[in-house]
């Protein structure tokens, strides 16, 4: 009997384990069919090797998806339903995430640069533990809303987001995503000390929900998002990646002529206060003060050198094809000064000349996509107008050929010349009109 009874207990395991495996099999494929943001249950109590192999199938190959998705997997729970998962389960599914290439990342949210990374949150209020995965997906480029311009909306970590902002991708970005924007999106100085104010200004707000945190106040969707994604240490990073990216644009001369006076300010203003504290200094200060005085000598050579920048602008992305778009809407702009309100167009242009500017619309909306791909982010209208405006300064348009005057007649080299319709005269001097001639070159002589 006791024989029989272990025969049953292996078989009731292997029949457990059979069922674990099968579910593990069915949760891979419904994540990897699936559209839409979607929660998981991994509830009944899947050992490492189960939880390695669910999420191995399910996010080893990136997912067949055209936007960002969220899949939320929840590993644990408070005391009702603690028993119904592992203690380490979260700890598993977060090194089987890492083993197959995404990356733990706190400020990870529905943006495309998330894509391959995951964070997990323990909900004090619904009293439950997940893991939040932000998948590799194949079906659109990873630097579709970072790289240029930021989202229309989502849904991030079940607050509403609004729109996904520059503001927003900057502060809930990875590390390694948030280099890669600044390059592209802050190549100016004064934009990357924009956006590191920014930066910084998302701490204090954090800090103050947080307080509020404290008092069992109700915190708003803006606050509670910021309780959920911003991590000081990777703000931190990220400030003081771009305080080094300014430093050596300073260093190398890479300052627009405004920059370079704000950066001279500084220096200045730096300088007047080392020369004020070395002045104050008394007689007993003596180290302090030559401290001081190499200090002063070191930001006068900075303050020198900086004078001698030649400044430089950033170029316009798409310069190129801007240009094109502005030549063929060069002529158009002529052909409505000539037509008047669109009602009219009909009565003052040709039918040619009204198709041509039928297609004023589409170019008009061609440019003004061409024109937000290459605005910086934390860039002012004033700033960006200029960078335009030094384009567009260099345009030339082709020059019409000259037309020829029209020929004159063939001529066979005779002239008729008209009859004198003079009255008689008296005398030899007398008062008869002189004879007009039709013979243009009668007048010469």
């Amino acid at each position: 009997s006791s024989c029989s009874s272990s025969t049953a207990a292996a078989a009731a395991a292997a029949a457990e384990a059979a069922a674990r495996r099968a579910m593990a099999s069915q949760l891979a494929k419904a994540v990897r069919e699936g559209k839409e943001s979607t929660s998981y249950d991994l509830k009944g109590s899947l050992s490492q090797e189960q939880a390695q192999a669910v999420i191995e199938a399910a996010f080893k190959e990136p997912l067949p998806l055209e936007e960002m998705i969220k899949i939320t997997l929840v590993v644990g729970a408070g005391k009702l339903a603690r028993q119904k998962y592992d203690d380490n389960l979260g700890k598993w599914v977060c090194n089987a995430l890492r083993d197959v290439g995404y990356e733990e990342d706190r400020g990870a949210s529905l943006a495309l640069e998330c894509a391959g990374s995951f964070k997990f949150q323990h909900d004090t209020g619904k009293n439950e533990k997940f893991v939040h995965v932000f998948p590799k997906i194949k079906g659109a480029s990873a630097g579709g809303a970072g790289a240029g311009e930021a989202g229309d909306g989502a849904e991030v970590d079940g607050a509403s987001a609004g729109p996904l902002t520059a503001e927003w991708l900057c502060v809930a970005s990875n590390l390694s995503t948030f280099k890669d924007m600044s390059k592209a999106k802050l190549p100016a100085w004064i934009e990357k000390r924009r956006c590191a104010a920014m930066l910084k200004e998302e701490v204090t707000k954090l800090e103050a929900a947080e307080m509020k945190l404290t008092r069992m106040e109700t915190l708003s969707p803006e606050e509670q998002r910021l309780i959920d994604n911003v991590d000081r240490d990777l703000i931190a990073s990220k400030v003081a990646h771009l305080t080094e990216c300014m430093k050596a644009m300073v260093d190398e001369g890479q300052l627009t002529s405004a920059e370079r006076k704000l950066v001279l300010e500084q220096v200045s203003s730096k300088l007047e206060a080392v020369e004020a504290e070395e002045a104050a200094c008394g007689a007993d200060q003596a180290k302090k003060k030559a401290k001081l005085g190499q200090a002063k000598e070191q930001i006068k050579a900075r303050k020198d050198k900086i004078s001698e920048i030649k400044p430089i602008q950033h170029p316009l992305q798409g310069e190129a094809a801007i240009k094109t778009v502005w030549r063929k809407l060069h002529p158009m702009e002529k052909l409505l000064e000539k037509a008047g309100p669109k009602g009219r167009w009909s009565s003052k242009l040709s039918q040619a000349e009204v198709e041509k500017l039928g297609e004023k619309d589409e170019l008009d909306e061609q440019l003004a996509g061409l024109l937000a791909s290459a605005r910086h982010w934390f860039e002012e209208e004033d700033e960006f107008n200029a960078r335009v405006s030094a384009v567009k300064s260099t345009l030339t348009f082709p020059k019409k050929a000259a037309s020829k005057p029209p020929s004159a007649p063939a001529s066979d080299g005779w002239a008729t010349v008209g009859r004198a319709t003079g009255k008689k005269g008296g005398g030899r001097g007398g008062g008869g009109g002189a004879a007009r001639s039709n013979n243009p070159f009668a007048a010469l002589g």
